[in-house]
């Protein structure tokens, strides 16, 4: 038992430091560069339309409120970015993969849409649709990235530019908490998400940079309300778009 103790431990050791050289080594043949970054800033939520089932016993089968409102949000996050260096031609753009986390809100205050729906009474129409209590949806966003970047202003001391551009798209998912406090109602949906960004990053060091970037994230949310005291069956089907404009900083190594 203690052999095999001091071998696995032996091994965790050898892995860690692999973990540790890999970076290293890398950064000694320059083809790969890496970075952590932080970011924060403001989420401007789209107006995106609510499609409902409304169950049994509501008059109607389902409906969709347009142009329902969610409010704008602090967002916040951190990323880890590998960037391959070799290019065969200098015009030729740099690749990169990316971990991107992001956080923020999407909350609905009361309002009233426009609507339109199927109703079980032929010559009765829905007209709009109003949400009386307020939701909170606090959303999550864990995704990864394909990026391209074009250095400019390379110098012996920053052989990467003193800046560049950057675009890309990632796939991921998301999470959207939704709680409801007035009937004391919290459930969480998962998503695929989508999200595509462009930003520009400019080094104070060779290690150390600046950047401002702009992101805009969607994913798809059903939520039950089981409990909230609605028909049986209600499901209402949210879709989360946001605009995330932040700033941040990166360590490069």
């Amino acid at each position: 038992m203690e052999r095999s103790t001091w071998v696995c431990a032996r091994a965790i050791v050898l892995t860690v430091m692999a973990l540790f050289l890999l970076p290293l080594r890398a950064q000694a043949e320059r083809n790969w560069e890496f970075s952590v970054g932080a970011f924060g800033g403001k989420a401007f939520n789209s107006n995106e339309d609510v499609k409902f089932n409304f169950g049994q016993g509501s008059g109607f089968t389902t409906g969709t409120a347009y142009g329902v409102n969610l409010n704008d949000s602090p967002t916040f996050g951190a990323k880890v970015t590998a960037w391959y260096l070799p290019r065969q031609y200098k015009w030729q753009p740099q690749i990169g993969l990316e971990l991107d986390y992001t956080k923020f809100t999407a909350d609905l205050n009361p309002q009233t849409a426009g609507a339109s729906g199927t109703s079980l009474t032929p010559g009765f129409e829905l007209g709009s649709v109003a949400f009386t209590t307020p939701q909170d949806i606090s959303v999550n966003v864990l995704a990864a990235n394909l990026l391209f970047r074009y250095p400019i202003w390379a110098t012996p001391e920053l052989p990467q530019g003193r800046f560049y551009h950057y675009i890309g798209a990632g796939l991921g998912v998301q999470r959207a908490h939704l709680s409801v406090p007035m009937v004391s109602h919290q459930e969480t949906s998962y998503s695929p998400a989508i999200q595509g960004m462009v930003g520009l990053k400019f080094f104070i060091f060779r290690n150390f940079a600046l950047f401002g970037e702009w992101k805009r994230t969607t994913g798809w949310h059903t939520f039950t309300y089981d409990g909230a005291g609605l028909p049986p069956g209600f499901s209402a089907r949210y879709t989360i778009a946001s605009n995330h404009v932040v700033g941040g900083i990166a360590l490069h190594f």
